[in-house]
């Protein structure tokens, strides 16, 4: 009777069991859709010869850009300036004016600016992990797919969705979700719990991170329903 009563499991061991099992099957699913550093850095040739066409690259984040650009081939020969300058967010990804207005689609230009200032209320590029950037850089490539894909008026109708916070939020949520898609999901999702749950932003920058994108908690939702 004694084995038998050390065998049983109160309904609280149970869910505590379950609860545990649970977190350590996650665990070990973020760890396997992580992408290792040190083995994409050595395919960073291979990307070159691949992604880099049309590109003019910093050389700071090079495999971290054609990393999460492997996931958008057809963004291969996309013409793509990364430039490192002083702007108010991380990074952002707008079409030139001029390609916009005197070329096609798939002929237009495009500029990725990267925060070159170190202030409490800009998170800068270099303090997160490697897989955020991959995440982060994921993200604008997803607007550069979105842009690339629309005539001048529905270029328009984006740019002017940033007048209001809310179809700013709506727009910006929906390209979250596109990289989610794309198979950059649990990098998004370290980029997004780095600033919101252990960068040293601002509450005002955090507050506005969590109401204009996706959170780290609607993230993992979306990827469990992938």
């Amino acid at each position: 009777m004694k084995q038998l009563n050390s065998l049983y499991l109160n309904p609280m061991d149970i869910k505590k069991l379950f609860t545990i099992t649970l977190t350590l099957i996650a665990i070990q699913s973020f760890g396997q859709n992580l992408i290792d550093s040190l083995n994409i850095s050595g395919k960073l040739d291979t990307l070159k010869s691949q992604f880099s066409n049309n590109k003019k690259l910093t050389p700071n984040y090079e495999v971290e850009i054609l990393t999460a650009l492997s996931y958008y081939p057809e963004l291969s020969n996309t013409k793509i300036k990364f430039k490192e300058t002083k702007i108010k967010t991380t990074l952002n990804a707008r079409p030139t004016p001029v390609s916009v207005l005197f070329r096609r689609k798939k002929k237009r230009k495009y500029v990725i600016r990267i925060n070159s200032q170190y202030l409490d209320s800009v998170i800068h590029l270099s303090n997160i992990s490697f897989n955020a950037k991959i995440g982060v850089f994921g993200h604008e490539f997803a607007h550069i797919y979105d842009y690339q894909n629309r005539n001048i008026w529905g270029i328009a109708s984006r740019l002017i969705a940033y007048s209001s916070k809310k179809s700013k939020a709506d727009f910006e949520k929906e390209i979250d979700t596109f990289t989610i898609q794309r198979g950059l999901g649990w990098q998004l999702y370290e980029w997004s719990n780095y600033v919101l749950n252990t960068s040293n932003a601002t509450k005002a920058y955090k507050e506005f991170k969590r109401l204009t994108y996706l959170t780290p908690e609607e993230i993992k939702s979306a990827l469990n329903k992938l």
